[in-house]
């Protein structure tokens, strides 16, 4: 199983590894109720959950409650439909299966039916005061998922000797990983669970924070130390010459080839100064990686599987494509 955080961190909830979220994916379809998952591959189905403040459905009660899941019907000659519906806390919930009508008693959706019982069952209704800390978190995860789909992205630019792509790709991955530093921190300054979340989410239409700024921020943080930053501000520099003048100049091709490798060579050492921090994190009791956590080199089947959907689900496309149905 993986976890599921509504988007505004009301909720959590437990479902299966080969579910796909499907909101996200679609740029017509808005990160609201009904939230929506299928199978990754031969969906039968899809499972939608749609959440509201009890007090719109119900005004006259105070929540503070769980009641037991309401199963009913609603078939036309066209799909089928199983409806749940629950009150946890301050939420009134709704669960819906919707399938083909023509798959009625077929198998793989009784199966896929006692699944989304057991998904409704998981649950979890985050406490008022906990919501913004719980959306930062799904944050993070969204922020590491594309941080593992950018490795994707290089392997490919590198193995095709596409230059200027490494080099973007290169700038990209350092860029998040100096973010990243920077949150651990300042929650490991400040003593505190708080992602500064300016550093890992860009809202479409917000300005975000430019890549000075970061080198300037870790460095007074100590993330970095002064030689890092004069070796990332050269590159930024050589990076803006090819990419935007590389028409115009008399830049040539084979110029880019030691551009990449000082690019590659910094990008490990950010890479193990990141190491280093996380590490100093752990057991503190407090931040990302301070409550328990232990850092695990060999990831089992599972593990692994749901990193593939993280990546998936970034990219979107059949090249980058991994299979993550359990065998």
């Amino acid at each position: 199983m993986k976890h599921w955080t509504e988007p505004n961190g009301i909720l959590l909830m437990q479902i299966p590894i080969e579910w796909q979220y499907k909101n996200s994916v679609f740029e017509d379809i808005e990160e609201k109720s009904p939230y929506t998952f299928e199978l990754y591959e031969d969906s039968v189905g899809c499972f939608q959950l749609s959440c509201y403040p009890l007090t719109e459905l119900a005004p006259n009660n105070k929540g503070n409650s769980k009641s037991g899941w309401s199963h009913s019907r609603m078939d036309d000659e066209e799909f089928n439909a199983h409806l749940f519906f629950g009150q946890i806390d301050d939420q009134a919930l709704i669960g819906k299966y919707i399938y083909n009508h023509e798959l009625q008693g077929d198998v793989r959706v009784t199966k896929q039916l006692k699944i989304v019982k057991t998904v409704l069952k998981s649950i979890t209704i985050v406490p008022e005061k906990d919501r913004p800390l719980a959306a930062n978190l799904d944050k993070y995860d969204q922020f590491l998922a594309s941080l593992g789909a950018s490795h994707d992205l290089l392997k490919s630019a590198v193995e095709s000797e596409s230059n200027i792509e490494s080099i973007i790709v290169c700038a990209n991955i350092i860029d998040a990983y100096l973010r990243l530093g920077i949150v651990i921190a300042k929650q490991l300054r400040d003593k505190t669970d708080k992602i500064d979340i300016k550093y890992l989410f860009q809202a479409e239409g917000e300005r975000g924070l430019m890549e000075r700024a970061v080198f300037r921020d870790a460095l007074q943080l100590d993330v970095i130390n002064q030689s890092i930053v004069d070796e990332l501000s050269e590159l930024y520099n050589l990076r803006n010459r090819i990419v935007h003048r590389y028409i115009i100049s008399p830049i040539k091709t084979r110029d880019m080839v030691p551009v990449v490798g000082r690019y590659l060579k910094t990008l490990e050492k950010v890479r193990l100064i990141l190491r280093e921090i996380e590490n100093s994190q752990m057991g503190k009791g407090f931040g990302i990686y301070g409550r328990g956590f232990t850092r695990e080199d060999n990831l089992n089947d599972v593990e692994i599987r749901r990193v593939f959907t993280w990546a998936n689900d970034k990219h979107l496309l059949g090249k980058y494509k991994r299979d993550v149905v359990m065998k």
